[in-house]
């Protein structure tokens, strides 16, 4: 598909949201899919309101129909809900046949082996005084029961904010899990499914922090991609190094 038809299809997104027509989103849409046809890389600055998720969106949804998955990866977990939650939900409102997935380091996921042993911990205190049922134990009990209902595992899905240790309590890091065929829970793990799941999308949406892990892990974690896009990527380097 030519840049032109790209740029079309663009606009009828934008339309079907309400939105109007921009030169600046427009050059970059035509920009990316030039960069996705040719293999070449494309560096794009562009100002606040240009609308850049869908200006490189539409072209990767477009790319990833004949040649593959594209991986889209980015600094913050706010700008993943976005994508996720509203600009993605977008295009298929448009029309367009596009399917996606979130893929997150492990320790974002909830362990179902840890959860049962947090679990039996948890059951084994005895609070002499009612009132000695502080903050983390209350949060410690929302978090199993949403564990009961949960599809995903996935901490930013909980309806409250928990503490870094209650969450520790209950996730594993890579380091730490056992593997999915020595686990009792394999074929219910959380973190296995999103893998999965990515494994079969359209459009990847990750961090850059995932970018790292999957060069130097001798497992691959990300799959196998036809092109990618680095949002955001002016934290990409402190983000790299961090991981």
């Amino acid at each position: 598909m030519t840049a032109d038809e790209v740029v079309t299809e663009l606009d009828q997104v934008v339309e079907l949201i309400g939105g109007s027509p921009r030169a600046g989103q427009q050059a970059m849409a035509r920009a990316v899919a030039e960069a996705f046809e040719t293999g070449e890389h494309a560096v794009v600055q562009a100002g606040t309101g240009t609308g850049k998720s869908l200006a490189y969106l539409v072209p990767a949804a477009i790319h990833a129909r004949s040649r593959g998955p594209v991986v889209v990866a980015t600094a913050t977990l706010a700008l993943q809900r976005q994508l996720i939650e509203r600009e993605l939900p977008r295009l298929r409102a448009a029309g367009m046949e596009t399917t996606w997935a979130v893929l997150k380091g492990r320790h974002n996921y909830l362990c179902r082996q840890r959860l049962g042993d947090a679990q039996e911990a948890q059951q084994s205190l005895e609070f002499e005084d009612s009132r000695r049922r502080g903050t983390l134990e209350e949060q410690a009990v929302a978090v199993h029961e949403w564990a009961q209902s949960t599809q995903t595992g996935d901490r930013d899905d909980l309806p409250i904010e928990v503490d870094a240790r209650v969450w520790r309590s209950v996730s594993v890091s890579s380091a730490e899990c056992v593997g999915e065929s020595r686990c009792a829970f394999g074929e219910e793990c959380f973190a296995a499914r999103a893998r999965m799941e990515a494994h079969e999308s359209d459009i990847v949406v990750t961090n850059h922090a995932m970018l790292a892990i999957d060069a130097i892990e001798s497992v691959p974690i990300l799959p196998d991609y036809s092109a990618m896009v680095i949002d955001e990527a002016h934290e990409l380097i402190d983000r790299i190094t961090g991981a």
